[in-house]
């Protein structure tokens, strides 16, 4: 069974706006998942596997950025 993360959750799980959220989508490394329901406002919906798939690339991608500046 799917289940899904609401705008207002994300920006409570992240800490973070929904406008930030909205400008990971535009990265061009490791874009932030679209949201897989659009409503008006920001009342969309993302598949949180999805979203927790994009979460351990960001977290991979943190960690190789980080091994790097210690070599």
């Amino acid at each position: 069974m799917r289940t899904y993360i609401s705008t207002h959750e994300l920006c409570d799980r992240y800490r973070c706006s929904s406008r930030t959220i909205f400008r990971r989508m535009k990265r061009e490394i490791n874009p932030f998942p679209p949201a897989c329901m659009k409503h008006s406002g920001s009342c969309n919906l993302w598949d949180s596997q999805e979203v927790t798939d994009w979460e351990e690339r960001e977290i991979e991608k943190t960690a190789t950025h980080s091994q790097s500046k210690t070599v």
